[in-house]
């Protein structure tokens, strides 16, 4: 069976090799270039050698099938424990721990967190840097001949036996709502219609090294900043420090409008002296990155969603699936992936 997968995150990668692996053909198509969506990572442009994670942190979970995948990603030297804890800033103060957590491992990827996104597409087919533009239905069945078009916003279309929708859900929606002649697929448009999601701005920054700096994260209780995360803490960085600081959903929905970038970092770099103290408000260098849909902030209390239509296969996983974690994305693709490999065996 032919499938095509609609975006390279976590959940799309995990759903993807499981069929791979029960002898399907998959084709994935990412709009971006790179693998992971969240697990994301790049190299500072002014430094090559050194990676950066500007996406997710770290990977942490609490179910049996993660802690295995956690497991499998750490004989496969891909990941490694990283702390116990994490620091909390609330109040004009900085906690070495965050007093309402409970310790539990947190893991993070040494050679960047794209590379969990590598690792698990090695057996599939990728076309990175082509965006989707829609779905045509063309009737007929997986035995005679292919029910789905997928249409990419250049010439190029692909014909394809199955679908899963592995993208934020506003752009599942889309995508969904493109096909609506199918009444198979618009009840699925009334349960997509109302997941919002936040947005963040990831703040790269790099300062000479301080030894000072021995805490990894801090969960921020702060009007601009939410997150700031050590990355010197995860590799060797030299003689540099790199921090990256996620704001505030509240901030980030006020600040977007404004298209002035240059206030935007001047903010940021204000609240970075805040709460580090005046060094942090004076990186040698910085960049930034837009994350519009960061996290889900409603879930749907089911693994992934699935048309009823046994002639035309499409199914949506992510991680507005049961959560809003990495976790939940994992385990929404794992849990389609297991299911269709068993009913299209």
């Amino acid at each position: 069976m032919k499938v095509g997968i609609i975006g390279a995150g976590i959940s799309g990668l995990t759903a993807g090799r499981i069929l791979a692996k029960a002898g399907h053909d998959i084709k994935v198509f990412e709009k971006n270039a790179g693998y992971g969506g969240r697990i994301a990572s790049f190299h500072p442009a002014n430094n090559a050698s050194f990676i950066v994670d500007h996406g997710a942190s770290y990977l942490h979970g609490n179910s049996r099938e993660f802690i295995d995948f956690l497991k499998e990603l750490e004989d496969h030297q891909l990941i490694t424990k990283w702390s116990d804890s994490l620091s909390f800033f609330s109040d004009r103060r900085l906690l070495t721990e965050h007093p309402a957590r409970e310790p539990e491992p947190y893991y993070i990827a040494p050679e960047g967190m794209n590379s969990i996104g590598k690792y698990l597409g090695r057996q599939l087919d990728f076309y990175m840097s082509e965006k989707v533009g829609g779905l045509t239905h063309i009737g007929g069945s997986r035995i005679n001949k292919s029910p789905w078009m997928i249409n990419s916003s250049t010439i190029n279309v692909f014909e394809a036996d199955a679908v899963i929708i592995a993208t934020p859900a506003i752009q599942a929606y889309g995508l969904v709502a493109a096909s609506q002649d199918e009444l198979a697929l618009r009840r699925m448009i009334t349960v997509l219609d109302d997941i919002p999601y936040t947005s963040t701005w990831s703040f790269i920054a790099s300062y000479e090294k301080r030894d000072s700096v021995d805490w990894k994260g801090i969960r921020c209780k702060h009007p601009v900043l939410g997150w700031i995360c050590n990355e010197s803490s995860k590799r060797d960085t030299e003689d540099e420090l790199h921090l990256v600081a996620h704001t505030s959903d509240t901030f980030t929905k006020k600040i977007i409008n404004r298209n002035d970038p240059e206030t935007l970092n001047d903010q940021i770099k204000h609240s970075l002296s805040q709460i580090l103290g005046s060094w942090a408000g004076r990186p040698k260098w910085s960049e930034s990155h837009y994350w519009k849909y960061h996290f889900p902030k409603k879930n749907l209390d089911i693994p992934y969603l699935e048309s009823d239509d046994e002639h035309a296969p499409l199914a949506l996983v992510g991680d507005y699936f049961q959560g809003s974690s990495m976790e939940a994305a994992y385990l929404s693709g794992l849990r389609l992936g297991n299911f269709w490999a068993d009913k299209f065996s």
